[in-house]
């Protein structure tokens, strides 16, 4: 699919900051950006630009935050400190609480199993 016909819901540039590192633990580690309370909260497929490199990410943002964050499919690495630009194509859920970690694991497991197959088709 051409770059110009994909729908973009949002896009947000900033600085990776350290988070509390509760994906990490988790198994998802994710990049942590600034952005503005306005951006809609939700999970997202999405993709995250870092150095002219094109990444499909899945994105979370939780409302009331000021705060994206992204999990790269398909990337190791450290980038703290590194400029990121996040888009988000397509919403796939809103955010909710869940009563276990074990639940929790499961649902992000089924997301990232959603986006990469959406990706996939792009």
């Amino acid at each position: 699919m051409e770059e110009a016909q994909k729908t973009v819901l949002f896009e947000v540039s900033g600085t990776v900051f350290a988070g509390q590192k509760k994906a990490t633990a988790l198994g998802y580690p994710t990049a942590n950006i600034i952005c503005d309370s306005d951006v809609p909260s939700g999970i997202y497929v999405g993709e995250a630009i870092w150095k002219n490199t094109t990444y499909s990410a899945a994105l979370y943002k939780e409302d009331g935050k000021d705060a994206i964050e992204a999990h790269l499919l398909d990337f190791s690495g450290n980038l703290y400190g590194e400029t990121l630009t996040l888009r988000a194509r397509h919403k796939i859920r809103d955010v909710k609480k869940f009563p276990n970690q074990k639940e929790l694991i499961a649902v992000i497991a089924a997301d990232i199993a959603t986006i990469k197959k959406i990706c996939s088709r792009e």
